[in-house]
C-alpha cells in the first residue's frame, strides 16, 4: 500500500520447471504463520486449483507513471507492489496465528532527546525479546529474538533477529553485551542502539545453539 503496508502476497503457480507459471495475488491478512519441524510456514489457506482460477496479476497497474512533458502537474505515486516468497502447501489444520503486518517502525519516527539511557544490569533478560534494533546512522537492522545466558544465567548475548522479508529467511546473530546502548521512552517501550551496519550482521556467523559454547569467540560480534 502506499504506507508501506503489505496488502496482497504475489504466489507463482502452475507451469513445469518454470515455464508457463503464472502469478495470482492472495490477500495478505488472510495468511497465517505456522510452526513446522523448528520452521515457520506461511500458510495460504487455499488449493493450488483455487489459485490458479484467479485471474494473472497485473503488476503494470502499480509502477509509477512515466513522467510527461504535457503538464506541469508531477505524475501521480501508484502504490509499490511487495512480492513474496511462494507461500507453503496449505495446511487448513494448521493452528497458526493470525499474520500481522510487519512493524513499519522508522528511526525518523522517534525523537531520541525524548529517550533515557538504560544500565544493562537494570535490564531483565526476558524484557528483551521483541526490543528494535538500530545500527549505523540510526537505521533499523533487526529485533532481539532471544537472549543467551551464560552459565551463572546472566545474558551473555542478544540474539538478533536479521534479514529475511515477512519473517522469512531471517538470520539469528548473537551480540555481546558489552558496550551495547538500551533506551526507553516514557512509555517503556526499549531501543537497542549499536555501530553495526545490517550487512555486518547478516555477513557475521549465524548463532547457533548447539555450538555456541565451543565457538563463542566467533559467533559473538561484540561492539568496540
Amino acid at each position: 500500500s502506499k504506507e508501506g503496508k503489505a496488502e496482497s502476497l504475489v504466489i507463482g503457480v502452475g507451469g513445469f520447471l518454470g515455464l508457463g507459471a503464472k502469478n495470482v495475488t492472495y490477500d495478505f491478512n488472510k495468511a497465517q504463520w505456522a510452526e513446522k519441524n523448528g520452521d515457520r510456514w506461511l500458510v495460504a489457506q487455499t488449493t493450488k486449483e483455487e489459485l490458479q482460477a484467479q485471474p494473472d496479476f497485473n503488476r503494470k497497474a502499480y509502477d509509477p507513471a512515466p513522467a510527461t512533458t504535457a503538464s506541469n502537474e508531477p505524475a501521480p505515486t501508484a502504490p509499490a507492489a511487495t512480492t513474496a516468497p511462494a507461500a507453503a502447501p496449505a495446511d487448513k489444520t494448521a493452528g497458526a496465528p493470525a499474520a500481522a503486518a510487519p512493524d513499519q517502525t522508522q528511526t525518523a519516527a522517534i525523537d531520541k532527546s525524548t529517550l533515557t539511557a538504560m544500565p544493562v544490569g537494570e535490564i531483565k533478560a526476558d524484557d528483551l525479546k521483541g526490543t528494535t534494533v538500530y545500527g549505523a546512522n540510526d537505521a533499523k537492522v533487526g529485533e532481539i529474538g532471544d537472549v543467551v545466558l551464560a552459565p551463572d544465567k546472566k545474558a551473555d548475548a542478544v540474539i538478533v533477529n536479521v534479514g529475511g522479508f515477512l519473517g522469512i529467511g531471517e538470520k539469528e546473530v548473537a551480540v555481546g553485551l558489552d558496550n551495547l546502548k538500551f533506551m526507553t521512552d516514557k512509555n517503556g517501550k526499549k531501543y537497542l542502539y549499536t555501530t553495526f551496519t545490517k550487512e555486518q550482521l547478516e555477513s557475521q556467523p549465524a548463532y547457533d545453539k548447539g555450538s555456541y559454547a565451543e565457538k563463542r569467540d566467533q559467533q559473538r560480534l561484540i561492539v568496540k
